[in-house]
């Protein structure tokens, strides 16, 4: 009976971690086409690539298989898909031109998102479990991929290529910071109110992205970015106010 139970539970484990190879293939073929100058192609699978990185977690979660070496396994192939190829992306379309400057420049994104990887797996499930700390590096290459997607939409080439220099210092940043990030709400409606909104924001994101195509995942990716620093801005001020009224209540 224990020995059909394990056979069982390892058929379980299977499954997430093959859609975690999906999202490792696709960041492989990514850099592939990337260094053939397919660069909308790599893009287009950088994209794949975090769609089955969502799906990994979420069945993981669903069938409760969630297991360390599944999140080491989910890191390598984060690393893969959403750090070396938009870095290898990056460096072939615009920071050639810099020499060796270009080099280091291409590589801070890699290294920011491997240390946001790292502390990730490191951080307790408690401390987690409602939100990400730091930008996700799936949501780094997002807009990166997702940038260059819509140029090539608009011009069919690179046409304001000079953005990547403070976008991808701005997106290396929110990667090692404590900004707070909220993590896909559960794909199910539940007496949770702010998961249902959540989940509505993602439908009606989805719905935008089937009208307008490759043209609109740059800028939602943007918002969910921007949403991000906007709530730590308000929640920074309100902790400067908090203190205020707490140092002037003392004096009293």
């Amino acid at each position: 009976m224990k020995k059909n139970e394990n056979i069982i539970e390892d058929k379980k484990i299977v499954l997430p971690n093959f859609f975690t190879v999906l999202n490792m293939f696709c960041g492989f073929f990514a850099i592939i086409e990337i260094l053939q100058k397919n660069y909308v192609v790599g893009c287009w699978l950088i994209i794949a690539a975090s769609v089955f990185d969502a799906l990994d977690g979420k069945i993981a979660k669903f069938i409760n298989t969630r297991s360390k070496f599944g999140i080491e396994f989910d890191s390598l192939a984060d690393l893969i898909s959403f750090g070396v190829a938009p870095s290898i992306l990056i460096y072939n379309l615009y920071f050639n031109l810099f020499g060796n400057l270009g080099i280091f420049i291409s590589f801070i994104p890699l290294a920011c998102g491997g240390f946001r990887l790292a502390r990730f797996n490191i951080t307790p499930l408690s401390v987690k479990k409602e939100n990400f700390t730091g930008l996700p590096i799936p949501l780094y290459a997002l807009a990166i991929s997702s940038f260059v997607i819509l140029n090539y939409d608009l011009w069919e080439t690179m046409k304001i290529s000079q953005l990547f220099i403070p976008m991808v210092l701005l997106l290396s940043i929110l990667m090692v910071s404590n900004i707070k990030y909220d993590k896909l709400p559960k794909f199910k409606f539940t007496r949770n109110r702010k998961n249902n909104i959540k989940l509505l924001i993602v439908f009606v994101s989805l719905l935008i992205i089937s009208f307008f195509k490759g043209k609109a995942i740059f800028p939602l990716t943007l918002i969910l970015i921007f949403h991000g620093i906007a709530r730590w801005a308000k929640n920074l001020s309100k902790s400067e106010q908090d203190k205020k009224v707490a140092d002037i209540s003392i004096y009293k």
